[in-house]
């Protein structure tokens, strides 16, 4: 046992108390004091050790909260990233509580994704104590990754804070396996179709008008046609809106597209190709506005990520936490932005789980430690 893995053994209960005082504080994404309150237990225990706290405003969402360890000048930072709010609504905390019996956790967003935010703080709390860190660390906690950063400012937040990272950890939790992390992410936006037509009577003068819905039902046809299951390409029509009564050929409908894509090349040809198809009508003279509401980049395996796997994995194996797989998901991750930006990130670093979004949600309180162990020992070990 090394000497990192030795002081968080002894300090694991501080580590489920901090953990079980943030899971009982509800902090759904559009509760905005709910959310602060977690920010302030986290900048209390993030000053404690030395590191500098501040908050950018991400709009009505909330904010982003951003703690900073100083290390020698000339490195580039590591760069932590986790996210506060969950989907539980308010009341959900008094409901059922954090729990702990024997090795599993209970409690809204004990997988997704409180105790990630643990990991990553007791992390640099062994670097600190032990005097082992010399690379500056970021540690960047955002509010509103459960709303996937709609009607914010958090996705460009995020893109700024992490600029000339070294590399990166997200600590979102992992699923069933402490082998896995991960290493690619599919990327997703969510992108809104609105046709403008004309009105009209349609006993009367049903001529005059311009159908907004069939217009969309060509187009969402067109759009359908883009999915490439294979390239892990998948364009969804989830939501259609239109007109306001039988007898008024509507002059207005809306769709909302869930679009995934496995590069970022692809997102950009998709957005393109969703842009043609608006802007050829079939039914004349309508007129349809495309908006990306939302976007996360895709979390590619680049060349530089594949490294950073091939040192967490070797560190993993020195310190005792055993060979790790490379694995990854259809579901979009902050780490994306990241790697956009030439960070080599490694994702799902935080607690080994199941049952995200749901009453089943659950933990292992031992991958507290191990978790934590593996980050603070390769932060040390590979500066």
């Amino acid at each position: 046992m090394n000497q990192i893995t030795n002081y968080l053994q002894e300090h694991f209960a501080a580590m489920i108390e901090l953990t079980e005082k943030i899971i009982n504080v509800d902090s759904p994404s559009n509760d905005v004091a709910g959310v602060q309150k977690v920010a302030d237990i986290l900048s209390e225990k993030m000053k404690e050790l030395g590191m500098k706290t501040r908050q950018r405003d991400s709009g009505k969402q909330g904010m982003v909260l951003i703690g900073e360890l100083p290390g020698e000048e000339e490195l580039q930072p590591v760069i932590l990233l986790g996210h506060m709010d969950t989907v539980f609504p308010k009341g959900t905390a008094k409901q059922r509580p954090f729990k702990i019996e024997e090795d599993q956790m209970t409690g809204p967003g004990i997988f997704d994704m409180k105790p990630g935010l643990v990991i990553g703080l007791f992390a640099i709390q062994a670097l600190v104590k032990l005097k082992l860190n010399r690379r500056p660390i970021k540690l960047i906690i955002v509010s509103d990754e459960e709303k996937l950063h709609m009607d914010s400012n958090t996705y460009d937040i995020i893109a700024d804070e992490c600029q000339g990272g070294a590399y990166g950890f997200n600590l979102e939790g992992t699923k069933d396996d402490p082998s896995h992390v991960g290493t690619h992410n599919r990327g997703g936006m969510i992108v809104d179709i609105t046709v403008h037509g004309r009105a009209a009577h349609s006993g009367a003068e049903p001529e005059k008008g311009r159908s907004a819905i069939i217009e969309l039902a060509h187009q969402i046809i067109k759009f359908s046609t883009l999915s490439d299951l294979q390239a892990g390409v998948h364009v969804n029509c989830g939501v259609i809106k239109g007109g306001t009564s039988e007898n008024i050929i509507p002059d207005q409908a809306t769709t909302s597209l869930g679009v995934r894509f496995k590069t970022n090349q692809q997102r950009d040809k998709l957005l393109e190709q969703i842009k043609s198809i608006a802007a050829t009508p079939t039914i004349l003279d309508t007129i349809t506005t495309v908006r990306v509401r939302t976007k996360l980049d895709s979390m590619e395996e680049t060349p530089a990520v594949n490294q950073l796997f091939d040192e967490l994995n070797q560190v993993a194996q020195q310190t005792g936490c055993g060979k790790l797989q490379a694995v990854g998901g259809g579901g979009a991750s902050d780490a994306g932005i990241m790697v956009a930006r030439d960070v080599p990130t490694i994702d799902a670093l935080g607690v080994v789980g199941d049952g995200a979004h749901s009453e089943e949600e659950q933990a292992s309180a031992k991958s507290l430690l191990t978790r934590s162990s593996l980050i603070a020992n390769f932060i040390a070990r590979k500066g």
